[in-house]
């Protein structure tokens, strides 16, 4: 029963190394929620739904590849409301969750696409993060910097 159980690990190895081969897969580290800092730049007058804070961070992806490597420094911008119609007051902790979750599976697709250049890898790792976070937080918006004076933050993975 051993030597099935060696044979069939060899076979895993020898296909791991062959489609592995050239270019590294995955996403080296997972992006913390603590990155994405929101700052108020509107306030909440009382309604329903109202006011505006924002966290402006930029996103270092890598892909390592010995033929095809790209490096790029993603401003992301992500506005979201004080309170959203419906959904009540937004929480900074429960929207940095979600940019957090929202910027690793965004990562992960951005990176997958194997992207030519730092622009079309970004601008592909925007286009996701932007789905992926109206689905959960209502009324956000996610694009590069375009609020002033907001306090920048950046991630770099190890």
């Amino acid at each position: 029963m051993r030597p099935r159980i060696g044979r069939i690990a060899l076979l895993g190895w020898l296909l791991v190394s062959a489609f592995g081969a050239g270019c590294a897969t995955g996403v080296a580290g997972r992006i913390p929620p603590a990155v994405f800092q929101f700052h108020e730049v509107v306030r909440n007058q009382g309604g329903e739904a109202g006011g505006w804070k924002v966290s402006q961070t930029t996103i270092t992806l890598t892909r390592v590849s010995r033929t095809h490597p790209v490096r790029a420094n993603c401003d992301v911008e992500i506005g979201v409301p004080l309170r959203s119609v419906g959904g009540g007051a937004v929480p900074d902790v429960v929207a940095q969750e979600a940019a957090a979750t929202a910027a690793d599976q965004a990562a992960r697709f951005a990176l997958g696409r194997r992207p030519v250049t730092s622009a079309e890898l970004c601008d592909l790792f925007l286009l996701e993060m932007r789905r992926l976070l109206a689905a959960t937080l209502r009324g956000c918006r996610v694009r590069r910097f375009v609020e002033p004076d907001i306090p920048q933050t950046t991630f770099v993975p190890e």
